[in-house]
């Protein structure tokens, strides 16, 4: 396995030009610096090249350090609705009790009846699901592929974690159905309100009419709050990927180059964005925006927060097992995907 001598970017390599060394310069330069940039220098030919023998092509290969991974889709859940860790793996399903409070005051009175205030009580419910995946290596394929360079044990192990991982992706966006169980993600969430429709599809659509549907999703977060949103809360607006150009269409009116991006900033000083591929034709076909306050002070004592992904276990190793022939490990996970803590905290819209 050889080692990088030297590496640069196809960007770097342009800024410099191609290389150029003079008869000086290049008597000047040892052989290993020459190699490094690769350059090799022969000064034993004295007459004209002679053929030479067979070399096995093995030989006159050089390989680059490391392994490159392909890499798959971007997993978002975690970015949008964060991690809650709670429960245990054997947990069958995760509660959250909720408060309603009960109670109108009325005028006073020396001899009226007090009246009383109360609260009514719900429990929602969210099951647990548990994937599993693993992996086996013999020892044959073991020796084979260290030859190769590769630890067929870890890129293996790193497999189940990429596996297990999506499948908690997946669930966090879509939920799981079991027939009766109640585990939901962040399109089907029955808590979440009702989706408004955009005036036209954004992507052919002019600045002036996304202007006016974000101002509608941002005039529901405000009334759906009752008053509770401020402008420098921390606001998430998650579109479908391949939007980003959607947020550079630029005001035809503004002579400061005003952008939707810009526009929505000076808005909400304190907002992200966040493009993910599940939201593309996530409603019936049609493509769909989220945007939501991430937390909220309202006085609970369950940490403000208005959307939980809830996840007991995100990686545990069942076992592993030495065998006479090879190698054996299972490992599994346990998630019971999305919670919507304060419904009113979200607003949604589809046809974009």
């Amino acid at each position: 396995m050889s080692e990088t001598f030297y590496y640069a970017s196809g960007r770097k390599l342009a800024e410099r030009g191609a290389l150029a060394l003079d008869a000086k310069q290049a008597r000047s330069l040892s052989d290993m610096q020459l190699k490094q940039l690769g350059i090799a220098m022969d000064t034993a030919l004295t007459g004209p090249a002679q053929s030479g023998g067979a070399v096995q092509m093995s030989m006159l290969e050089t390989m680059l350090p490391g392994v490159v991974r392909v890499s798959t889709a971007v997993r978002l859940i975690d970015e949008i609705a964060g991690v809650r860790r709670v429960g245990r793996w054997e947990d069958e399903r995760i509660g959250l009790r909720v408060a309603t409070p009960v109670a109108k005051a009325e005028l006073y009175g020396d001899v009226s009846n007090i009246p009383l205030a109360s609260y009514g009580t719900a429990l929602e419910y969210r099951h647990v699901v548990r994937f599993e995946q693993g992996f086996q290596v013999g020892k044959l394929e073991d020796a084979r592929q260290s030859l190769e360079g590769y630890n067929a044990a870890e890129e293996k192990r790193s497999s189940v974690i990429e596996s297990l991982g999506m499948a908690k992706n997946r669930l966090g966006f879509f939920g799981f159905n079991s027939g009766s169980n109640l585990t939901y993600g962040l399109l089907n969430d029955p808590s979440l309100p009702a989706y408004q429709t955009a005036t036209a599809a954004w992507p052919g659509a002019t600045w002036a009419v996304i202007i006016g549907d974000l101002q509608r999703m941002i005039s529901a977060l405000e009334t759906q709050s009752a008053g509770r949103f401020q402008d420098n809360m921390r606001v998430t607006l998650v579109l479908p990927l391949g939007y980003r150009a959607v947020l550079n269409k630029v005001n035809p009116v503004s002579a400061t180059g005003e952008t939707v991006r810009s526009w929505l900033d000076a808005q909400l000083p304190n907002i992200r964005y966040i493009f993910a591929p599940e939201f593309v034709g996530a409603n019936a076909s049609a493509n769909v925006a989220y945007m939501f306050i991430e937390s909220m002070s309202d006085g609970d004592d369950a940490g403000g927060a208005t959307i939980s992904q809830l996840v007991p276990e995100e990686y545990r190793v069942l076992g592993s097992e030495n065998r006479i022939k090879g190698y054996i490990e299972d490992a599994t996970n346990a998630v019971a995907g999305i919670l919507i803590e304060r419904p009113w905290a979200f607003t949604r819209m589809t046809g974009i």
